[in-house]
């Protein structure tokens, strides 16, 4: 079995999981999350590779933290992630990767994304539950944020914070691979 078939069952069991504690049909979570019934059967049998935006849709109607459907790690007191072992949700047609790097549990739930974007390419992120923000910082290359109908260019050593409870996306509009990481904040629920 390889690693995304790995991850790909333990999200089905995951959502199956979750889905059942809540007592929801198929049907219940596909009316939640938007996500089809025919995708949620596949997901939960571990023979998806369900995007980002389809698994980010699915936990904020599970009422779960995204990192809690694919982090494979225990959940210890000390983690470490070595570079590109965390779970992969995101392939660009020319070789670009998003891997999960790490995350915070607790009340104010934090993600560390680490992309590698080539040029051309981009990602389209969808809107997270209100209040979510995301910090961008780039490490390499050159990367496009567009966000509220806006566009900025961000270069070696710039960051930039944003609302992410709104269509937001990053191209790689330069020359060479961009490399970046992505710290996404999610609001406390009982705020």
């Amino acid at each position: 079995m390889t690693e995304n078939q790995d991850i790909a069952a333990l999200i089905g069991q995951r959502v199956r999981a979750l889905r059942g504690k809540r007592a929801w049909t198929l049907d219940d979570l596909a009316a939640r999350s938007g996500v089809s019934r025919r995708t949620l059967v596949t997901i939960e049998q571990g023979q998806a590779n369900p995007s980002i935006a389809v698994l980010s849709s699915i936990s904020d109607a599970l009422g779960v933290a995204f990192v809690s459907l694919v982090e494979t790690g225990p959940s210890e007191q000390i983690q470490v992630v070595r570079a590109g072992q965390g779970p992969r949700l995101w392939e660009g047609n020319d070789g670009g990767s998003a891997h999960l790097a790490g995350s915070l549990p607790g009340t104010n739930i934090a993600e560390l994304w680490e992309f590698r974007m080539s040029p051309g390419e981009g990602y389209l992120g969808q809107p997270h539950p209100g209040g979510t923000r995301e910090l961008v910082h780039v490490a390499s290359g050159e990367l496009t944020l567009s966000v509220l109908d806006q566009e900025f260019v961000l270069k070696a050593g710039d960051a930039a914070t944003h609302p992410a409870d709104v269509a937001h996306g990053y191209r790689n509009t330069g020359t060479r691979t961009a490399v970046f990481s992505n710290v996404v904040q999610y609001p406390n629920p009982q705020e």
